[in-house]
């Protein structure tokens, strides 16, 4: 069992769920408060980005590379997946007419799977140290 929490992808779901429950708290709690779904949804990206970066530098890849490079990178890729994120929830929202939590979710499971991936290759990429 210890092993399997040792396990990259597994660091990565468990920071990914933290990560993911800064993002919904935020962006519901805007919603409840009038906010509209794309002005709560940039918003709470920005609280999950900040939490995201720090969780995943320390828990999930263990990075020492240079980190304001990391963050500025890893903020550009992830203002990439932002807009991916907002254009399928207008498209779902205000097209399709789907609920906003729902459309929030589902467009959320195909952005995580973009991010961990962003970042294993691109952000974190090894550096001649193997950590899984």
């Amino acid at each position: 069992m210890k092993r399997l929490r040792e396990s990259q992808p597994v660091r990565y779901v468990m920071t990914g769920g933290m990560t993911t429950g800064v993002n919904y708290v935020i962006y519901i709690g805007l919603q409840a408060a009038a906010v509209g779904y794309l002005a709560a949804n940039t918003a709470a990206w920005a609280g999950a980005v900040i939490f995201a970066y720090f969780a995943n530098r320390s828990m999930v890849f263990h990075s020492r590379g240079d980190k304001r490079q990391e963050f500025l990178r890893f903020v550009s890729l992830r203002l990439v997946t932002l807009l991916i994120e907002n254009l399928l929830l207008f498209l779902l929202v205000d097209c399709v007419e789907a609920d906003s939590l729902i459309s929030k979710v589902t467009v959320s499971i195909m952005t995580v799977l973009l991010n961990y991936f962003a970042c294993k290759y691109s952000i974190f990429k090894e550096r001649g140290v193997s950590r899984d």
